[in-house]
């Protein structure tokens, strides 16, 4: 449990919190018409996700909790090397995704230097205290569950990730 512990908050926490702001930054960034009920307006590169803003805002944060709790189950899921890549990996997208929007909005020129910073140092730590883990061999964290089927979940996950990245329209 101390294990499991370590790995949401060391490896996604950062991640998490930078696809919450892409999200946020994303709905604050829509037209005036998607706000007044147009949401045939709606402004995203990722084509699932501009499907999802199309039929409202809730429904754009639904699919981003989704999106989001597979990309913490495989981390949670995975042993630590594949971890920590899709921890990057998430990182990276949602970083370069904010930072797409900031750059719209007037006088936040230094916001992505400062934002990049305390991400990097934040996951940096968070890095480090996953791997002084008091338990060095890199087990799964879901070892109750049978081989087969532990990698069935880690497929399926990654699978709606995937999805989400499909030029669906």
């Amino acid at each position: 449990m101390r294990e499991l512990k370590r790995r949401v908050i060391g490896l996604c926490l950062v991640p998490v919190l930078l696809a919450v702001l892409d999200g946020s930054v994303t709905l604050i960034g829509q037209p005036v018409g998607y706000w007044g009920g147009d949401y045939s307006q709606a402004l995203e590169g990722t084509p699932a996700f501009r499907i999802l803003l199309r039929q409202g805002p809730a429904v754009f944060m639904a699919g981003l909790a989704i999106y989001m709790s597979a990309f913490v189950g495989m981390i949670v899921m995975l042993p630590r090397t594949l971890a920590l890549a899709i921890c990057l990996q998430f990182t990276l997208g949602h970083t370069i995704g904010a930072f797409s929007w900031i750059n719209r909005f007037p006088h936040t020129r230094m916001l992505p230097f400062v934002i990049n910073s305390v991400a990097a140092l934040s996951l940096a730590l968070g890095i480090h205290w996953v791997w002084t883990s008091p338990l060095q061999e890199d087990t799964l964290l879901v070892s109750s569950l049978p081989t087969v089927t532990r990698w069935a979940l880690v497929a399926t996950l990654c699978f709606i990730t995937i999805l989400f990245m499909l030029p669906w329209e």
